[in-house]
């Protein structure tokens, strides 16, 4: 082993000459990665059984998750805002979809949030927009039960998408 191996990092705040702030031997250490889906799955009030069957994690995720959190052994119940609820509710997949994990009435993705019912899909527009959505809102995505915020659009959007592409390709209908 040569010298400069044993000889401690530079000093905090000090940069490498690539301009790469460094960090000092003793504070090298690497903190597990927190997972954002087991931890939001957990504070929405789930189970960890639960968030382990449903992420399709091993418990062992979810045990360190809790003892990161500094809660192992404790209730992670507390009241939720709305968004908060909706993101404990869905899972990111492949292609920037957010895929709803809950109740599904008639094909629509549905909320119970204290005591009431709510379209996770307006939820979705409302965590993007200022206004609230006007008329129904779908998927704007081929995916029926994305509820990407970003992948929603509701009717008047719609309408205006369907008047800019009859004014740039004409009447498609031969």
């Amino acid at each position: 082993m040569t010298a400069s191996t044993l000889t401690p990092g530079p000093t905090a705040g000090a940069a490498w000459e690539d301009g790469q702030a460094a960090v000092p031997e003793d504070l090298a250490v690497l903190a597990p990665q927190v997972r954002v889906d087991i931890t939001e799955h957990l504070l929405g009030g789930r189970p960890p059984h639960m968030v382990a069957r449903e992420l399709c994690v091993a418990p062992s995720d979810v045990t360190d998750v809790l003892r990161s959190l500094g809660r192992a052994g404790t209730s992670l119940r507390r009241r939720l805002t709305i968004e908060q609820y909706f993101r404990s509710r869905t899972r990111h997949i492949h292609g920037g979809h957010l895929l709803w994990l809950d109740h599904v009435d008639h094909g629509l993705p549905v909320l119970h949030h204290n005591r009431h019912v709510h379209s996770a899909r307006r939820i979705a527009w409302r965590m993007t927009h200022p206004t609230d959505p006007q008329g129904p809102v779908v998927p704007g995505c081929a995916m029926p039960l994305c509820v990407a915020p970003d992948h929603v659009i509701d009717h008047a959007t719609l309408r205006q998408l369907a008047r800019l592409l009859h004014h740039l390709f004409g009447d498609t209908h031969q």
